[in-house]
């Protein structure tokens, strides 16, 4: 008896020990889990946060919409009623300013359907369709449809009067020899060809 006793007591013992670890886990879960989820919450609100200001202090940047155009055509009359034809290889619309398009490779053929229409070609240049100006710029070449042909840098075209204007070197040759000056304006259906600085003229004898 004294035997069943002892063992009874043990196993009391045994089962006091394990309920008082069972105790400890759970009164440290009690405070462990709730300092971790307030730990978690502390780290969420904190990048919420700066998200937030990083937002309000720094916008992401507009993306521009570019408007491109292969081969296009762009159609027209002058004030005297020259009609008038700009392609080019490809052509891009300012997102800024719509009204402003960047052309690539442009060509100009003014009096279109004329026996002799005035061509010119450059690498690059930009129409305005509000004032139907086109800027013609590296490798400029006019053919006036006549045996005449100019070249330059850049040339300006008003294509409401058909003048064509040039601040920069210009070389030009035809049936009756060759010139060189450093600006030029052509008025009159090319009919009045106006040469200012550096003028230099050779003429063939006919």
């Amino acid at each position: 008896m004294h035997q069943a006793a002892a063992m009874t007591g043990r196993a009391m013992s045994a089962d006091l020990a394990r309920w008082r670890r069972r105790s400890r886990r759970v009164l440290a879960a009690r405070i462990v889990l709730p300092a971790a989820i307030a730990g978690l919450l502390v780290v969420m609100v904190s990048q919420i946060g700066w998200r937030t200001y990083m937002a309000a202090t720094h916008p992401p940047a507009e993306a521009r919409t570019e408007i491109r155009l292969i081969t296009p055509r762009f159609y027209g009359q002058s004030t005297e009623g020259r009609s008038f034809m700009i392609t080019a290889r490809s052509a891009i619309r300012d997102d800024a300013d719509p009204r402003r398009i960047i052309l690539d490779e442009p060509a100009l053929t003014l009096d279109l359907g004329s026996p002799t229409p005035t061509r010119m070609t450059a690498k690059h240049g930009v129409y305005r369709q509000d004032t139907f100006g086109l800027n013609l710029k590296d490798d400029v070449r006019l053919d006036d449809g006549a045996g005449y042909r100019f070249a330059s840098e850049e040339s300006f075209v008003d294509t409401r009067t058909g003048n064509v204007t040039g601040e920069t070197t210009m070389n030009g040759e035809g049936p009756s020899g060759q010139v060189q000056s450093r600006a030029y304006s052509v008025y009159d259906k090319g009919d009045r060809i106006v040469f200012r600085g550096g003028v230099r003229a050779r003429f063939e004898r006919q």
